[in-house]
């Protein structure tokens, strides 16, 4: 039972120091078996830490080994192997050599010989196709080794603290237009003659000491256009043939080694793409350009903390952005984009902690990465969105300067090697004593407050007199009949119920915004009082920095756009776990009539869904949808229509399209709720976008705006038939853009039609109707639809085997 291959996790016996790796991809399927193959040989020379007669790494069992595995010692002298067995639930190959190996030795593993599937599953070394522009299908080798991946290209120790530099040789068919890609610089290029044919290798300069799963390497046909940064750095984007041409100028992200985008979030077609989509490609180029840093020049020791790579990369994502387009309003865009889904992903009982548990490392969130075969680490943005919350209440209370400062001597201290929390908070700490900072709390505890147990509390402001007001806080459900679990985290609930109050003077809060370290308690009752209190309304988190609601006093004039915003989501989210009846949270809303701001906007259309959900079928959903309209009619669509001329790349401007999607949505159920008696002018909407859809269906050359394409193809497909059906998905497979393809997938699933989405899911089942790589986004369109909901949840339950064999995990 103590067997060292019985463990999930590779024992600390060897450390990996450098790897030789070759792979072969063979483009061309093989007729006997209908399937695509990779070839390959590595070694891996590892340093043996502490004595043992077992090498135990990584190697998924799809791999096959055609020759014996053999070892050999520094000098170079066979070192003979006792026997080689493979451990499926753990994919381990185990090697139990006859004698054990030295401690502070190197030794040699080479596996001289080895095949493996060319699959399409988006894992390790795979296949993808596309057709040219000619109608001639392609296929390409890419790589994602995220989370797991590498096992399944080669033998490896593939966990990210198991470091070590790489040497790639690359096979490819120059005949057939192809050449390789990896993430350093090629140093050779060679020539070679295998069973008749002639390939070309090309060999890459080694890389820096990096985790197996930042490894990635490419087999294709893509043409590249290069670019040189400000800083002197020379990058190369590739991209097919056909796509490359319409996108000069906007390569410009430099990259530490290859970096993978899908084409929607990496290419920009002036006459195709939207603002939208041009927001969209900042935005990740500034996250991927965030993870040089926070990933693979500093990586999470292991997948449970996660956030500390994508945490990091969502928070520079906003940075790079508002270096770059500062007119985005970025800061805006984080609270509706990952501010307000930490805030909705917290809420619940089976939430997580910030640093999950290892062994509570199976929750919902993280599928069981004990468990390699299902390993799926980031199948939601709660890393992403709870890491860069966090993030940016701890920047906006140390300060600037402090948070930066800790954050430059983490990264060289820490460089080319792993981080934990325990080191990333020490380094705050750190600097923080240096810089002469003092707080009331211990540091370490403010962070462990927030990172090492789940949940947030509600933070509840009542003025007592005209000079007092009382805070309390509890510890917040969206469910008023949910309640916590008994270990919300690594922490008890000793700290949860921490008697300590933070007593501040108000005068002193206000000009000098000091803060109440909250969650010392959650159940705690603060009272204060100043003479100089003048003030209707106080603003307790001035710009939404931090990650908890407050209630407010109802008045509403002069709020900052932020917690205009932020108060909207706040409200609703009270009246959902019962402590303000909805008609308050409602009665509140109506002033969106005069709201012109994007993110306040968003954020109520957001809130409306929940109840869009719970109407849908009830007989007040007229009301409700009427309630809706007198709000968004005379106001956002009063001002914005469909005339989008002017339009600038401003932060309302950016989502206009989710505004119009929703009224669009929102016109068609209330015209069957009132038999068809649509008021303020709500028929204008589904004219406009039905006699965009026809004069596009009646020349394929006119364009519609990329501003609201989307929602003409949903509004026009919903309310005609099959017929204006049947020439969208004709146009889908004839587009040979990304984006435009994404449009059309999302209109598809607006049909009312039960049959047509079903015949849509099965559609998007065949890799050869929507890409792999595309059938979670299609599957996800359907299930948004009132009419598709049920339609997806039944095929989902009717094919549940199919279903899960196809539904990866996308990628950035």
């Amino acid at each position: 039972q103590n067997a060292p291959w019985l463990n999930d996790r590779l024992p600390l016996t060897l450390f990996p120091d450098h790897y030789t790796v070759t792979l072969r991809p063979v483009l061309e399927m093989d007729v006997a078996t209908s399937t695509y193959y990779f070839h390959g040989s590595s070694s891996v020379r590892y340093l043996c830490n502490v004595s043992t007669d077992y090498v135990i790494m990584h190697s998924n069992n799809e791999l096959t080994y055609n020759t014996p595995v053999t070892i050999k010692d520094n000098a170079g002298n066979d070192f003979p192997i006792e026997s080689v067995n493979f451990v499926a639930i753990n994919e381990y190959i185990v090697i139990k050599t006859t004698s054990p190996c030295e401690a502070g030795k190197m030794y040699t593993m080479f596996a001289d010989d080895f095949t493996g599937e060319l699959g399409d599953d988006l894992t390790g070394i795979y296949r993808s196709e596309y057709k040219n522009e000619a109608g001639v299908n392609r296929v390409i080798a890419i790589s994602q080794m995220e989370t797991t991946g590498a096992r399944h290209t080669f033998p490896c120790f593939d966990e990210p603290a198991f470091k070590a530099t790489f040497d790639f040789t690359l096979y490819h068919r120059s005949d057939q237009g192809f050449y390789a890609v990896a993430n350093m610089p090629p140093i050779m290029f060679q020539t070679e003659m295998i069973d008749t044919v002639l390939w070309n290798s090309t060999t890459f300069d080694t890389t820096y000491v990096m985790s197996t799963y930042l490894l990635a390497v490419t087999v294709s046909d893509f043409l590249y256009e290069p670019a040189t940064s400000t800083a002197g750095v020379q990058t190369y984007i590739y991209a097919r043939p056909e796509t490359i041409k319409n996108n000069e100028g906007v390569f410009a992200a430099e990259n530490w080694g290859l970096v993978l985008y899908r084409e929607t979030l990496l290419l920009f077609d002036e006459n195709i793409s939207s603002v939208h989509d041009k927001y969209s490609i900042t935005q990740v180029i500034g996250h991927e350009l965030g993870h040089q840093w926070f990933g693979n020049l500093v990586t999470c020791a292991w997948w449970n903390e996660i956030w500390l790579n994508e945490g990091f990369a969502s928070y520079v994502q906003y940075i790079a952005v508002d270096g770059v387009k500062p007119e985005y309003k970025p800061w805006e865009i984080f609270i509706i984009d990952d501010l307000q889904i930490a805030l909705s992903a917290d809420a619940y009982s089976n939430s997580h902690p910030l640093v999950h548990p290892e062994g509570r490392f199976s929750s919902i969130t993280y599928s069981k990465v004990r468990q390699p075969s299902i390993c799926s680490v980031k199948t939601n943005k709660w890393p992403f969105a709870q890491g860069a919350s966090f993030l940016r209440m701890v920047q906006s209370f140390l300060g600037e300067t402090t948070f930066t400062g800790a954050l430059k001597k983490y990264l060289n201290d820490q460089a080319f090697s792993t981080g934990t929390h325990d080191i990333l908070f020490q380094h705050w700490i750190d600097v923080t004593s240096a810089n002469g900072l003092t707080f009331p709390y211990p540091l370490q505890n403010v962070f462990e407050c927030w990172s090492l147990q789940m949940g947030y509390p509600l933070i509840s402001v009542t003025r007592i007199t005209p000079n007092t007001i009382r805070l309390t806080q509890e510890y917040f459900l969206i469910d008023p009949n949910d309640s916590p679990v008994d270990t919300p985290g690594s922490l008890t609930y000793n700290i949860w119920g921490w008697e300590q109050y933070c007593l501040i003077n108000i005068e002193y809060f206000i000009n000098s915004r000091y803060q109440w370290y909250v969650p010392f308690t959650y159940r705690g009752v603060s009272e204060f009082g100043s003479t100089t209190i003048t003030t209707e309304w106080m603003g307790l988190t001035p710009t939404s920095e931090y990650w908890f609601p407050v209630i407010f006093p109802s008045t509403l004039q002069e709020i900052p756009v932020e917690n205009r915003a932020q108060l909207v989501d706040d409200i609703f989210a009270l009246s959902r776990s019962g402590r303000i009846d909805i008609s308050l949270a409602l009665d509140l809303a109506t002033y969106m009539v005069n709201e012109d701001e994007y993110i306040p906007w968003q954020t109520f259309l957001d809130a409306m869904t929940y109840c869009e959900y719970m109407l849908g079928a009830s007989p007040i959903y007229g009301d409700f949808s009427k309630y809706i309209l007198d709000l968004v009619v005379p106001s956002i669509y009063a001002d914005l229509g469909w005339d989008d001329s002017n339009t600038s790349d401003s932060a309302l401007i950016t989502r206009y399209c989710a505004l119009i999607d929703r009224y669009c949505a929102l016109i068609d159920r209330y015209c069957e709720a009132i038999d068809a008696a649509c008021t303020y002018g709500n028929q204008d909407c589904i004219d406009n976008a039905v006699m965009l859809f026809d004069q596009w269906r009646n020349d394929t050359t006119t364009i519609i705006s990329s501003t609201y394409r989307t929602d003409v193809f949903c509004t026009a497909i919903r309310e005609g038939g099959l017929a204006e059906w049947d020439f969208a998905w004709e146009q889908y497979l004839l587009s040979q853009n990304a984006q435009f393809q994404s449009s059309l997938r999302y209109g598809l699933s607006c049909s009312k039609d039960a049959w047509v989405l079903n015949r849509y899911l099965e559609y998007a089942m065949d890799p050869t109707k929507v890409r792999k790589q595309d059938i979670q986004n299609t599957f996800s369109y359907i299930a948004r639809q009132e009419y598709g909901k049920y339609t997806a949840w039944a095929f989902a339950m009717n094919n549940w085997d199919r279903v899960i064999n196809q539904y990866v995990v996308s990628m950035f």
